[in-house]
């Protein structure tokens, strides 16, 4: 029997043997192994595999393309786990031996979300699926083949379940008073999908129970600070629902003096961009454009677009979508990295970041581009990537 992960990481394992991406060293040989025991079961054509793995790519003779391909991945199947004839061939066709067993690990996920929904008397049981579902979603389905059509409709499909089976065990974690349990399920949650504001919700209403109300400001703060400049969201309304409740429980509390003020404002860890919403940015960007007015100074704003690049052929949108949320969080590293500890950048949009470069030169503002530019194709040769740089007046027209 084999036990196949996707979620998070792809594996193939037996008893005593396991093969994985590093191991099978090609890209290609994994999509194809992806694709054959995905869809075990079903006899494939040569088109439809060729369709699956190579999508866009013209390739020359793909029937005879996919049988060399298919004689590497039968051969590492069997220096890996035997003799057996893992993938079957008839008539120009494939499938996968139905003798030998598979067990999948996106499909068990799948199976204990659905006995979850399906059961109505026992909510210690429905609690007991959604934590064991839980628990089997590593990450979101083969993160490194997004560039498969198919690979990210199923991603998608997964992560709302993942998304919606969090939601429905929190709300049984506070009908038993769980609180414990629900901040644990909220940050686990979180480090897969930072973005959802009814999960950073859950988090605070955890904190906010267990008494720890400065834990949980900082967690209303950060999340109100990344879904702005993520998603361009400005005082949600869950969370500004939380915050009343927060400052309710805090109401009548003065500071003793200037310290306290100080230590409430001071970055416990002062490293690397700032980063910030656009409106704080714009806010910062007009102060700066004041100060250089009164008292003179090189100040420039640097605008970098993520674009597909030319010749990349006809996508989904949601694909579309898909790759260049993806670009954006590349850049997104790439400009931490790049920039001074000075240096302010925003989120401007979907494939938009700005950024504030104090105290620069035209000429040094032309070379931070420049390396952020070569950066981001070391990392991302699916994209394209433009930046525009201009001098930071009172009247710019970036910021109108």
């Amino acid at each position: 029997m084999f036990s196949v992960k996707t979620l998070g990481k792809f594996s193939v394992t037996n008893e005593d043997t396991e093969l994985n991406e590093d191991s099978i060293r090609s890209p290609m040989l994994t999509k194809l192994l992806l694709f054959m025991v995905t869809h075990r079961g079903q006899t494939l054509t040569t088109d439809e595999i060729a369709t699956a793995i190579w999508q866009e790519e013209e390739v020359d003779n793909p029937a005879g393309a996919l049988k060399n391909l298919m004689y590497r991945l039968r051969t590492i199947l069997k220096k890996s786990f035997g003799e057996t004839e893992f993938i079957q061939t008839s008539r120009g066709s494939y499938c996968w031996n139905p003798q030998v067993e598979v067990v999948l690990d996106a499909e068990q996920f799948e199976g204990l979300i659905s006995k979850a929904r399906n059961e109505k008397e026992d909510s210690e049981q429905v609690i007991q699926y959604y934590e064991a579902a839980v628990r089997l979603y590593q990450g979101d389905f083969m993160p490194k083949l997004t560039e498969m059509h198919w690979v990210v409709t199923t991603s998608t499909y997964y992560h709302s379940m993942y998304l919606s089976a969090i939601k429905a065990v929190a709300e049984l974690y506070i009908a038993e008073e769980k609180y414990d349990e629900l901040e644990s399920l909220c940050n686990e949650a979180l480090d897969i999908d930072n973005l959802d504001e009814q999960i950073h919700y859950y988090l605070i209403y955890a904190r906010m129970k267990n008494q720890n109300m400065q834990l949980a400001m900082q967690s209303y703060e950060k999340a109100c600070e990344i879904l702005q400049r993520e998603l361009g969201v400005r005082n949600p309304e869950k969370l500004r629902e939380i915050h009343e409740e927060l400052l309710k429980m805090n109401k009548g509390i003065e500071a003793e003096n200037m310290e306290t003020v100080q230590e409430d404002m001071t970055e416990t860890h002062a490293e690397g961009t700032f980063f910030c919403g656009y409106p704080v940015f714009r806010e910062i960007y007009r102060l700066e454009a004041r100060k250089i007015a009164r008292s003179g100074g090189n100040e420039f704003v640097l605008l970098l677009t993520i674009k597909q690049k030319d010749g990349a052929g006809s996508m989904t949108e949601q694909m579309e979508s898909f790759r260049t949320k993806k670009a954006m969080e590349d850049l997104e590293e790439i400009l931490n990295k790049s920039l001074r500890i000075g240096d302010v950048a925003a989120k401007y949009s979907d494939s938009q970041f700005i950024v504030l470069l104090p105290s620069c030169t035209y000429e040094g503002g032309v070379m931070v581009a420049e390396r952020i530019v070569q950066n981001f194709y070391g990392r991302n040769s699916k994209m394209q990537i433009e930046y525009d740089l201009e001098a930071v007046t009172a009247t710019s027209k970036i910021v109108q």
